[in-house]
């Protein structure tokens, strides 16, 4: 998992990575319930690495925008658009970080009391 945030990360405007993202979001039928998870563990990466007022470490940081960017590629390790199975690896990848940055995301949700989700 560590090669993959290391190949897919590069220096992005954030501004940039929600234009890219919601484009993605627009393209992904949340059909199956770890789709489903998907977009909202990515919303919920995204949401923190945007918000100016919180001071994301800077591993977390690179490691949620190689995540977001992996997402974003349609042709990764497993191309998106194979039925069934083409946002498994997305999914995986987005759950290894979520669980490398548990700490991280506890402190972010610690000091934002009023966070609501946007679940589609």
């Amino acid at each position: 998992m560590e090669a993959k945030l290391t190949k897919y990360y590069r220096d992005i405007d954030i501004r940039e990575l929600g234009r890219l993202f919601e484009e993605k979001l627009r393209r992904v039928s949340p059909t199956m319930e770890y789709v489903r998870n998907l977009i909202l563990d990515a919303k919920m990466l995204y949401r923190i690495l945007s918000d100016e007022e919180f001071d994301l470490r800077q591993e977390a940081k690179r490691d949620f925008v190689s995540a977001l960017l992996y997402f974003i590629e349609e042709k990764d390790s497993i191309p998106d658009r194979i039925p069934l199975i083409g946002y498994r690896d997305d999914y995986k990848l987005i759950k290894y970080v979520k669980e490398k940055h548990r700490e991280e995301i506890n402190r972010y949700f610690s000091q934002v009391k009023h966070f609501i989700a946007n679940y589609f």
